[in-house]
């Protein structure tokens, strides 16, 4: 069985890369910096040549697999370009504001 070699399309100073699983859009610096910039995944790395790797999927730990199977283990940590929804923390995630006691309350 032979390995499929990568779909490369270069639009705009902007490198999209379909690897077979994985798509992947490389942003080099003077684009990622303009002030028009939009991060066209939530997870990305910055490589040593300095462009930005933006790896599209919704889970940070399949991000953070392929950057360890290309770049080898350990040499990059994923970022996340957006805020990312955290799970709900008890009670409806409502803040306590005080609680009602009996303290105070007396006649």
């Amino acid at each position: 069985m032979s390995k499929k070699e990568p779909v490369i399309v270069v639009v705009d100073k902007i490198t999209y890369r379909f690897d077979g699983s994985q798509r992947i859009t490389v942003v080099n610096y003077s684009e990622f910096s303009s002030i028009d910039f939009i991060p066209p995944a939530t997870f990305f790395v910055q490589n040593a040549v300095g462009h930005y790797v933006f790896i599209h999927t919704a889970r940070r730990n399949v991000a953070q697999e392929w950057v360890d199977k290309e770049y080898g283990r350990g040499r990059y940590t994923v970022k996340a370009s957006k805020l990312q929804k955290g799970k709900e923390l008890g009670e409806n995630s409502r803040p306590a504001y005080g609680t009602a006691t009996r303290r105070g309350q007396k006649k």
